[in-house]
């Protein structure tokens, strides 16, 4: 049972020419890396409009000539609540420039052995956007030759945020890419969107999930008018640093920030929403 695509002809071109000349435009105006080996990325998950050249700069990080065995792309969703993650494992992902092939054998491994923490149930995946949208991405970059591993979290608690970790944490390595869907905040002005992000992203980059935590209910409590959240997928978000934060060589990077008020066409500055793009890299291989 192959997932067709949700948001094709919304959030991105459906037609897979247009596609393609879309996400070549919003590579040609990213920074490339840095040369580190790439472990995980935070991209954004809007339309490319608003969000796409913001998640082209992370994965124009990613060497090309990278060989990745497998792709994890993990997203909070955005349509039901639900104990733990779904993985699917039904099918591929259709996507309007083919088929991205879904590594069906493992996804079923970590539910079999991991059955209070993941469930197999595809219906999470159906209408959510987060995982999709990053997927022309990592195929403009990789071309092919690797598998992706589709995980919808659907909880917001971070006990389980740590057990989702500690089943993936034999994956984290130099053969896989973690590939985290968010945005940052939600509604509120271009200005305060600013301030807002850039402390999320500073308690981000200190690899400690007490702080994150911290930074989301210190922002929740400020009063900033019209904020919704700070961090639509901080689950996701929270199990990388779970999964990170005990390893001193794994360092986090910034890329580049804008907000959909920084659209001046399409945007406006009154309710905005924030995005971020960061990478993850070993420091010593």
């Amino acid at each position: 049972m192959d997932r067709k695509p949700a948001v094709a002809g919304s959030f991105y071109p459906e037609h897979p020419i247009e596609l393609k000349k879309e996400i070549e435009t919003l590579f040609k105006c990213t920074n490339l890396g840095a040369d580190k080996d790439i472990l995980a990325l935070i991209s954004p998950h809007a339309g490319y409009l608003f969000s796409g050249g913001v998640a082209a700069s992370a994965f124009a990080q990613i060497n090309p000539d990278t060989k990745y065995k497998r792709v994890f792309i993990i997203g909070s969703s955005h349509t039901c609540v639900f104990k733990g993650a779904s993985i699917y494992c039904n099918g591929d992902f259709l996507m309007p420039y083919g088929k991205e092939i879904v590594d069906k054998e493992l996804g079923e491994k970590l539910v079999y052995e991991n059955p209070s923490i993941f469930t197999a149930n595809p219906t999470p995946h159906f209408q959510e956007h987060s995982l999709e949208v990053q997927l022309p991405f990592l195929n403009h970059i990789l071309k092919n030759g690797y598998m992706i591993v589709p995980i919808i979290i659907g909880t917001e608690d971070p006990a389980i945020c740590k057990k989702i970790a500690t089943a993936l944490e034999p994956w984290l390595n130099p053969e896989n890419l973690f590939v985290i869907s968010t945005d940052f905040s939600h509604y509120p002005c271009y200005t305060d969107a600013i301030t807002t992000d850039k402390k999320t992203m500073e308690a981000i980059l200190s690899k400690e999930p007490a702080n994150l935590l911290k930074v989301l209910k210190e922002n929740s409590q400020m009063g900033i008018k019209g904020l919704s959240t700070s961090l639509c997928g901080a689950s996701s978000v929270l199990v990388l640093i779970y999964l990170t934060q005990n390893n001193p060589n794994i360092k986090y990077r910034a890329i580049e920030y804008k907000n959909s008020g920084d659209n001046s066409r399409y945007g406006d500055r009154i309710r905005v929403v924030g995005y971020w793009s960061i990478a993850v890299y070993n420091e010593f291989n």
